[in-house]
């Protein structure tokens, strides 16, 4: 006979797994590739103070892959019903970790101060970063104006932050 076993993925299923992967990466990284253009790059080869660091921060973490940034490293994981990616420094100290959430989301200050800043504007993509130690969060919020896509960042009270990709 020729029967899959439970445990292999059919090829629809790993396609859809990358298509989900690609959409997720896209979200995640674009606006942040700098002058190089390059998004993140595929690696199996993670220090084993970042694995650990990883599976400590993210103990019930699944489907997990990992790349490499700007010399940091990312694992793009399954997170309850969410998909995250969380990025670590070489010596295993978590930098931020970001997920794609909805515009119902975002705090009412920050969408308060977009609106009061640029009435019609578009919100399209927005990420939560979340960083270890402290409490507000970051939401990277992308902007539709004029047909071009513009990037900003903003503190849990709706103040423009700064914030190194």
């Amino acid at each position: 006979k020729n029967e899959k076993s439970i445990n292999q993925k059919s090829t629809e299923q790993i396609a859809k797994e990358k298509r989900v992967n690609d959409e997720h990466s896209k979200k995640i990284w674009e606006g942040t590739s700098g002058n190089s253009g390059k998004g993140p790059q595929p690696s199996e080869n993670q220090p084993a103070r970042v694995r650990s660091s990883f599976q400590k921060d993210y103990p019930n973490a699944s489907n997990i892959s990992w790349s490499k940034y700007r010399g940091d490293w990312a694992a793009t994981f399954g997170n309850g019903i969410f998909m995250s990616t969380a990025l670590y420094h070489a010596n295993g100290e978590r930098r931020d970790t970001r997920t794609p959430v909805t515009k119902n989301e975002v705090p009412r200050n920050i969408l308060d101060s977009i609106f009061r800043r640029r009435p019609g504007v578009w919100m399209e993509d927005v990420i939560k970063i979340e960083r270890p130690g402290i409490i507000n969060d970051i939401f990277r919020i992308k902007d539709i104006i004029q047909g071009k896509a513009r990037y900003f960042y903003y503190d849990n009270d709706g103040k423009l932050v700064k914030y190194n990709y």
